[in-house]
């Protein structure tokens, strides 16, 4: 009653087209080009490989990412975001941890482990929720492997990334991230989640401290490149 309350009083209206019902409606996301191909790396990154379902370049992208991530924080545009990282999937032929269901006996650990970029505890209060952590969720359900929310943590406030210049960014990002327990990573294939991947400096940053703490690889997870 209360969900139909509010959507009387403040419908819905897709930021693209602007028809009720829904912040994003299917019609508008069906015209966003999804990657059929993972994305490049170089051979130095920490990272294993990297997915990017789409490219920054669409103004659709950029507008839902905005929107979703600052005011007015529409927070259910985490599910269409999300499922254009499960359409990569499909169209790639679906990496290993996408093709192969996740099983394990009672008690042992499951070979993969999503983990979301953390947010420094400032930036967290300020936006109240960890939009990686929204993805990483949803992907959760749709592959069948666990996330962990708090093994990777954000130890230093930071400027937003979009915020400098290309060059400044690396340097901005250095030392920021910490892991907690590291057994929990040990020997595990971790799905590192993010919005947009750029210039690499933040998710490539997480990867190195993750490998560190003897993470056997790291797969780089965004609905965008840059």
């Amino acid at each position: 009653m209360i969900q139909l309350l509010v959507n009387l009083l403040f419908p819905k209206y897709c930021i693209s087209c602007s028809r009720e019902g829904t912040h994003l409606c299917e019609d508008c996301l069906s015209l966003i080009s999804v990657a059929q191909t993972p994305s490049f790396l170089f051979s130095d990154s920490p990272l294993s490989g990297l997915f990017c379902a789409t490219s920054w370049q669409d103004g659709l992208i950029k507008k839902t990412i905005h929107m979703f991530k600052y005011p007015p924080f529409l927070r259910d545009l985490a599910l269409p975001l999300a499922s254009l990282m499960i359409a990569h999937f499909s169209l790639i032929d679906k990496p290993s941890f996408a093709r192969s269901a996740v099983t394990q006996n009672a008690g042992s650990q499951p070979p993969y482990l999503i983990v979301p970029v953390p947010l420094s505890k400032r930036r967290l209060k300020w936006r109240g929720f960890n939009h990686s952590e929204a993805f990483a969720k949803e992907l959760s359900r749709f592959l069948g492997i666990p996330v962990c929310n708090d093994v990777l943590v954000k130890i230093k406030h930071t400027p937003p990334q979009a915020e400098l210049p290309q060059e400044e960014r690396r340097e901005n990002m250095r030392g920021v991230f910490e892991v907690k327990g590291r057994e929990r990573v040990r020997n595990r294939k971790i799905l590192l989640v993010d919005d947009v991947f750029t210039t690499g400096s933040t998710m490539e940053e997480a990867a190195k401290v993750l490998r560190q703490a003897q993470a056997k690889q790291v797969f780089g997870i965004v609905v965008a490149r840059g």
